[in-house]
């Protein structure tokens, strides 16, 4: 027990299991929020995007405070053990769930447990991992999280179904309970990990006192007190290789949203085809999950074939990859070249992605700087804001303008600065 909670590979498994359940616990719910906002309560439709603005906040507050508390304190397990917790909390509220306002406390809490997860997971893996081995170890983590956005909606379902409210509730505290048991039983903080597996990096990324002292034995003992060096959040946002990435996150995250919107509606108002919206959610959790793990590997072995400077290649890739993909979804007449277009998109999304999530801890370490986890909540703030700004605009301007225009508008120009 004692090798399994020293070792880096239980934290990149416990990150990998924290964001399916963190995936899971968002899609298990969302799926029946409609039958429950405007069938049971009598809530308008506008209703359910206040919900989802509710899990952005809520998202944006767990991380920036997770962030900012866990780099300060030098503590990542106990801020999870916490977070695990919340889970558990936002499962109770709607477990007991019975008005608008408590479904809106119910996302606002779920999305604080979420915002905190996925700050942290990542910072843990960017404290055990070098740089040439961080893409492969981020891609898998991705992998669980493509497998719970293809399962959970089903789930979520199936279980609304069978017990209403309260059977996908139960699952929620059920999965806050479990991941607390997996943190607290099996891991070690990944800051103390650090110190034990990297001497030299953790040695490196602080100032240290040296004291000497004689000990009972006589012999002369040597010891250290720690004095950390970190970097604010504002100062982060104003490095190169962090505007870069974050730019590259908001991007992908928010194109790939705005298709998530638009290619039902086209399958549906222009080519004709009203059942087959769903197979595209199905056909892009596969090509995700298929490609995330050979992505995260063919760009650490470019890294270490070419150095960090390939990292941002393998994102250049990605912009002009997406500008082509929305071009060929944009003029195809048929479902198969659409889906063939959709499919490359998620290739070149995740050629987007992947460098810019693994890049925050590659920059972080090479500054030997303790901002590991403020490095991540700025990872997880350009999530939420490119789910949050580039769907509503992409949704104005195809009631205006359809379909192709606004897509490869959209693509093209923020994958260009990225480019």
């Amino acid at each position: 027990m004692s090798h399994i909670r020293t070792s880096p590979k239980s934290i990149w498994v416990l990150a990998s299991l924290s964001l399916f359940i963190d995936t899971f616990v968002y899609t298990l719910t969302v799926s029946m929020l409609p039958d429950i906002l405007q069938t049971q309560m009598g809530a308008s439709e506008s209703a359910n995007g206040i919900v989802t603005t509710m899990f952005g906040v809520g998202s944006v507050v767990g991380s920036i405070c997770s962030g900012i508390l866990s780099d300060r304190i030098q503590e990542r397990r106990w801020i999870q053990i916490v977070g695990a917790a919340i889970y558990s909390v936002s499962g109770i509220i709607f477990y007991f769930a019975r008005h608008y306002y408590q479904i809106l406390v119910f996302r606002l809490v779920d999305g604080v447990a979420s915002g905190l997860a996925c700050t942290l997971l990542y910072a843990s893996i960017g404290d055990v991992y070098p740089a040439k081995l961080l893409s492969f170890k981020v891609s898998i983590v991705c992998f669980a999280n493509n497998i719970a956005y293809t399962i959970g909606p089903v789930c979520g379902q199936r279980l609304f179904d069978l017990a209403g409210v309260k059977g996908p509730a139960a699952m929620v505290i059920a999965l806050g309970l479990f991941k607390l048991v997996l943190l607290w039983a099996f891991t070690q903080d990944s800051m103390l990990i650090r110190s034990q597996v990297h001497p030299d990096a953790y040695t490196a990324a602080v100032d240290s006192t040296w004291d000497t002292c004689t000990s009972t034995t006589g012999k002369v003992e040597t010891s250290y007190r720690v004095v950390q060096n970190s970097i604010s959040i504002p100062k982060l946002l104003l490095r190169l290789p962090v505007i870069v990435s974050t730019m590259s996150i908001v991007t992908s995250i928010g194109i790939q949203c705005m298709l998530e919107g638009l290619v039902p509606l086209h399958l549906v108002e222009k080519l004709n085809r009203h059942h087959d919206s769903g197979i595209t959610f199905v056909i892009l959790g596969l090509v995700f999950t298929a490609m995330v793990p050979i992505v995260g590997h063919i760009t650490d072995r470019l890294i270490e074939w070419r150095g960090e400077s390939m990292r941002y290649y393998v994102m250049m890739f990605g912009s002009f990859g997406t500008i082509a993909a929305a071009v060929l979804m944009a003029f195809a007449k048929s479902f198969g070249v659409l889906m063939v277009g959709y499919s490359f998109f998620a290739v070149a999304d995740l050629c987007m992605f992947i460098p810019a999530q693994s890049a925050y801890g590659d920059f972080v370490n090479g500054e030997n700087a303790n901002s590991m986890a403020r490095g991540y909540s700025i990872a997880t703030l350009a999530w939420a804001l490119g789910a949050i700004s580039l769907p509503p605009i992409g949704s104005a301007l195809y009631s205006q303008y359809g379909f192709s225009g606004p897509v490869i508008g959209i693509a093209t120009i923020p994958c260009g600065l990225c480019a």
